[in-house]
């Protein structure tokens, strides 16, 4: 028995193997049909939202002009307090539409501001701003002009779009 063992760990020698036969490698393409599907079906995707995004960024035009023309009028005086209080209208024209705007006037129009963003517009800010307005011989208040300023800018920045359904 001894020697059909030791005929048989011969044969079986480490010396005697041969290499493998590795396959030759599976390579990416030609792809199955499925995978043009899908990247396809990604590259649409990336296409709508790109367009999703200019149209939203042209839709926001209005703002980054509101916003440019509100530091060219940061000199303290009375007409630039106007042409801020103008501004900011014009800022809700573009936004909510002619129609929604323009009727409102006073405490209407404050009070839309308010709803719709983030400015505050108190009483007495209310009240400087009427007498600035329609008083011809009020001394100007750089107060008054701070705080229009910073409503004007808070309404530029937050105010909130709400589309129509």
């Amino acid at each position: 028995m001894s020697v059909e063992l030791n005929q048989t760990i011969a044969e079986a020698s480490l010396d005697k193997l041969n290499d493998i036969i590795v396959p030759p490698l599976v390579g990416f393409f030609p792809l199955a049909p499925g995978w043009y599907i899908v990247f396809l079906l990604i590259v649409a995707l990336l296409f709508h939202f790109a367009y999703q995004r200019y149209e939203t960024y042209k839709k926001e035009q209005y703002r980054r002009d509101a916003e440019e023309e509100l530091e060219a009028l940061n000199d303290k005086n009375r007409e630039n307090t106007i042409a801020l209080l103008s501004l900011a209208k014009r800022v809700g024209i573009s936004a909510y539409g002619r129609e929604a705007i323009v009727p409102l006037n006073g405490d209407a129009w404050w009070d839309f501001m308010e709803e719709h963003s983030n400015a505050t517009v108190n009483s007495d800010t209310r009240a400087s701003i009427e007498k600035l307005l329609y008083e011809e011989d009020i001394a100007f208040d750089v107060c008054v002009f701070d705080t229009v300023f910073l409503m004007v800018s808070q309404w530029i920045e937050t105010h909130k779009v709400v589309p129509h359904v």
